[in-house]
């Protein structure tokens, strides 16, 4: 073999090498081109996930403000409910002093009075106001007897009036809450009422 033909070879095997070795970079550069768009993707989910965690947290706090602020709703609600409550446990004795004041009068004939008929004005007053903040008188002539309101204190029948009928109110209970019968003033829940 002279020296041209040996150079040919050693430059076929070159080549060949060359090749081989272009193909191994190119096989490389694939294999990091997939490589580097699994890690890219899986970048993209990671992303995905903590932006779902995060906008899943902001959520929870917002509830748990919301939250927050229903609770401070119901607390101050009950708070001035039970003032307004206790208010009216020491108004109504009140009222009911000048319903008998004035009831007494009556019987007396002294309603003409003007004393008695600044009673009259002041006992309206307070019966305007205790309405404006929801408080209903319960216990009318000619109502249907309701064991839950109304206490007998004699039982009686009248041809005017049907049976189980209220037939006279000596006292009418102020009810804070008319949907819960419960009584304003002494707290027993009824009233006096002649059936």
């Amino acid at each position: 073999m002279d020296t041209e033909e040996k150079q040919t070879i050693n430059k076929n095997i070159e080549k060949k090498d060359k090749e081989k070795e272009n193909e191994k970079k190119i096989n490389n550069i694939s294999t990091l081109k997939s490589t580097n768009k699994n890690e890219l993707n899986d970048l993209k989910e990671k992303l995905l996930n903590n932006q779902k965690k995060i906008h899943d947290i902001k959520l929870r706090h917002l509830a748990y403000i919301e939250n927050i602020k229903k609770d401070s709703e119901i607390k101050i609600k009950n708070i001035k409910n039970i003032k307004k409550e206790e208010f009216f446990k020491k108004i109504i004795p009140i009222i009911d002093i000048l319903e008998d004041t004035l009831s007494f009068a009556q019987k007396s004939n002294l309603d003409k009075e003007s004393l008695v008929q600044g009673i009259q004005l002041i006992l309206e007053s307070l019966l305007k106001i205790i309405y404006k903040f929801g408080v209903k008188i319960e216990g009318k002539k000619n109502e249907a007897f309701n064991p839950k309101i109304h206490n007998v204190i004699l039982t009686e029948s009248s041809t005017e009036i049907q049976p189980d009928h209220v037939i006279q109110v000596t006292r009418k209970e102020k009810c804070l809450h008319p949907k819960k019968p419960r009584c304003a003033d002494n707290g027993d829940g009824c009233d006096d009422f002649k059936i």
